[in-house]
This record gives C-alpha cells, sequence and structure tokens, in this order.
C-alpha cells in the first residue's frame, strides 16, 4: 500500500499545480493598457497619473455637456452636482479601500491607480448614457467616451 502513495500524490501534481498557476494569475494586477513601457514602479505610477488625469478631464467635459442638455430639458442640473459630489466620494473611499488591501507591497499604488482609471472612465460612460444619448436613432450629443 505504501508502494501506491507515491503515485497517488504524482497523480495529483498536475492539479495541484493547475491551482496554484490559477491563484497566481489572479493576483496579478489587471492589465491597463497604456504604461507597459514603464519599467520602475515610479515610471508606472506617473504613466497611471497621466491616464487618470486625462479620463478626469473627459469626464468633466462631459459633466459640463450634460449639465447644458438638462437645462435645455428644464431639468435640475445640480442634480448632477450632488450625483457627482457623492460619485466623488464613492471613488475616494473605494480606491483607498483598494489601496489599503494591497498596503504591504508597491503593488497598492498600481491597483489603487487602476481603480481610480476604471471607475472615472465607468463614470464619464454613465453620465454619457443618462444625458448626453437619445433612445432613438438620433446622434450622441457627445461621442461614445469608451472609444
Amino acid at each position: 500500500m505504501s508502494f501506491h502513495r507515491p503515485l497517488l500524490q504524482l497523480a495529483f501534481l498536475p492539479l495541484l499545480l493547475a491551482t496554484l498557476a490559477a491563484q497566481a494569475q489572479a493576483e496579478l494586477p489587471p492589465r491597463v493598457p497604456g504604461c507597459e513601457h514603464g519599467t520602475t514602479t515610479v515610471q508606472i505610477a506617473e504613466c497611471r497619473s497621466k491616464q487618470i488625469d486625462l479620463a478626469d478631464q473627459k469626464r468633466k467635459a462631459y459633466l459640463a455637456e450634460a449639465r447644458i442638455q438638462a437645462r435645455k430639458f428644464d431639468l435640475d442640473a445640480s442634480v448632477i452636482d450632488a450625483e457627482q459630489s457623492a460619485w466623488e466620494a464613492y471613488r475616494s473611499k473605494h480606491c483607498g479601500n483598494v489601496y489599503e488591501l494591497w498596503r504591504d507591497g508597491t503593488i497598492r499604488y498600481e491597483m489603487s491607480a487602476i481603480c481610480m482609471l476604471e471607475v472615472t472612465r465607468a463614470r464619464t460612460i454613465d453620465v454619457w448614457r443618462a444625458y448626453l444619448t437619445y433612445a432613438d436613432s438620433t446622434p450622441p450629443v457627445l461621442p461614445d467616451p469608451s472609444q
């Protein structure tokens, strides 16, 4: 019976290796294009910071147009400002928590930056869909921000 134990252990080796590989892959940060050429943590952080700044500029432009559209339809544009304030608090808390989750390594900067970038891009898309598109075939006021 002791002869079969090593063979049995070897039989489970591929399963163990596959499980470990899947766990390692799950721990990698999501791939967000644009900063692949950075070779140091500082270079990647600077690149992500520029990406976040550009995403914030786009979000602000879409929000400005959303306020204009709201007024055209006799909507209270201050509601857009209130929802934006709530969203900013959400982004700060959520991505701050992501930073804390990864606090034991330099990856915390990348994970937090990716969070900020993805949440900001999603907000811009939400604003576009809610205020800058139409239910019929009328072209949107601004282009799809995801393009």
